[in-house]
């Protein structure tokens, strides 16, 4: 066997392989892709369930290089990024207890998750959901929030579900 017809071969293996993998680009975010954001935050609190709560939220840095995060309601708080699990946390301090927002972050243009508080009066709970989206992006840049492309994936299932039950139906007939 000469070098060339080894070459063919791991060219024809390659080809193989390459047929049964996909490939799935994915890149971590880091603090720096995080760090100057803006974004516009909806949480759904358990108590007033029908009723959603908006303000935004500015991720940055202090001079300490510590990371801070500046709520629309003049609150603070602090954020970190779990770089390895890609986990963000963003709290918001008050002076009888804590709030954090958190999520794994799978999306660079929007964030859901839940919010966790406690105070000195209750002990920890998971009492509101919340989604939010990057501000200063071009929308379509962003394109559809990942929230509204899972229904439209649901719909598409349970339509192709009829037609199967509907030729179900007609071939019974």
């Amino acid at each position: 066997m000469t070098d060339s017809s080894l070459a063919i071969e791991g060219i024809e293996d390659k080809e193989e392989d390459d047929d049964e993998w996909e490939y799935v680009e994915f890149e971590s975010l880091t603090e720096a892709d995080l760090l100057g954001s803006e974004w516009l935050v909806g949480t759904c609190f358990d108590k007033s369930p029908n009723k959603i709560d908006e303000t935004w939220c500015r991720l940055v840095c202090n001079d300490n290089n510590e990371n801070i995060a500046i709520w629309g309601d003049n609150s603070e708080g602090k954020w970190a990024l779990d770089k390895a699990s890609q986990y963000i946390t963003i709290s918001k301090n008050y002076l009888w207890g804590k709030q954090i927002w958190a999520c794994v972050v799978e999306d660079y243009y929007y964030l859901a998750g839940t919010v966790r508080s406690w105070s000195f009066f209750s002990a920890a709970a998971v009492e509101a959901q919340w989604q939010a989206r990057r501000l200063g992006v071009d929308k379509e840049e962003a394109g559809i929030a990942p929230w509204f492309e899972e229904e439209e994936e649901t719909e598409s299932e349970n339509d192709s579900l009829s037609e199967a039950d509907s030729k179900a139906i007609i071939e019974e007939a």
